[in-house]
């Protein structure tokens, strides 16, 4: 009897699983069959942009070799042919040696438009951009307003971001020739008072403290002590009469 029901169970099981397949055995196929093709896919992308990668390397460290000797409008136009289409990181780095050959060749404007190009990307890494953000404002601080280098660069004059300092020079230099002295002398004791700034920065910012004090009013700051008597003198209050004219002749 006990052999008899565990054939009835096994009979009904197979039965059971039988079913079970016919009604749901194509989805189980499909689905193992996406999951080896997602798989294979997978492999096969990251193999190929580790090739691309590689490649990239390569022909960017081609270009940096050769720019000395191709010259540099020849170099930027070099760049920016191999930004086009490199991979994003590659991409920046050739935009940023770009735009140094352009300013490097004389073509100052140039050097701009591709360093704003850069700052707007998305997939840049914030410091790249950040960076670009800084040499753009660097380059157009003699000619632009002050108000309009605060819109380039006043976002990264923050306590947390790198280029801090960087940005607070330029920002002082713009407000120093456009007059505001107050805000131009904040920006420079932010760049002394930051432990963490540069000496070459913070050289600078020393002399433009020199330039800007006569230019900025010293609060005035009364005494809460009288000067004290020199040697010699006698202390006399000036409501009281001197001695020879008190004493009265008999």
């Amino acid at each position: 009897m006990t052999d008899l029901f565990r054939e009835i169970e096994e009979d009904l099981r197979r039965d059971r699983l039988k079913q079970l397949w016919e009604k749901f055995g194509i989805y189980l196929v499909v689905l193992a069959v996406g999951i080896i093709v997602i798989a294979s896919a997978l492999v096969g992308w990251r193999a190929w942009e580790r090739s691309r990668n590689e490649v990239a390397s390569a022909r960017y460290i081609e270009l940096v070799a050769q720019a000395p000797k191709e010259g540099p409008a020849k170099a930027a136009a070099a760049y920016a042919e191999f930004a086009a289409t490199a991979p994003s990181g590659y991409a920046a780095l050739a935009q940023l040696r770009q735009a140094a050959a352009l300013v490097e060749a004389g073509d100052a404007k140039g050097a701009v438009v591709v360093y704003d190009a850069l700052a707007a990307k998305s997939g840049v890494p914030a410091t790249l951009r950040d960076m670009a953000r800084v040499k753009a404002a660097m380059i157009v601080v003699d000619t632009a307003s002050y108000d309009d280098i605060k819109a380039r660069i006043g976002a990264l004059n923050d306590s947390e971001n790198g280029w801090k300092n960087s940005a607070r020079e330029i920002l002082g230099m713009s407000a120093y020739k456009a007059g505001k002295y107050a805000e131009a002398q904040g920006y420079y004791d932010a760049i002394v008072g930051d432990p963490a700034t540069s000496a070459g920065i913070r050289d600078r910012a020393h002399v433009m403290q020199a330039l800007i004090a006569p230019h900025v009013p010293r609060p005035v700051v009364k005494s809460e002590a009288k000067k004290p008597a020199a040697a010699g003198e006698t202390s006399t209050p000036n409501n009281a009469a001197p001695a020879d004219a008190a004493a009265k002749p008999e």
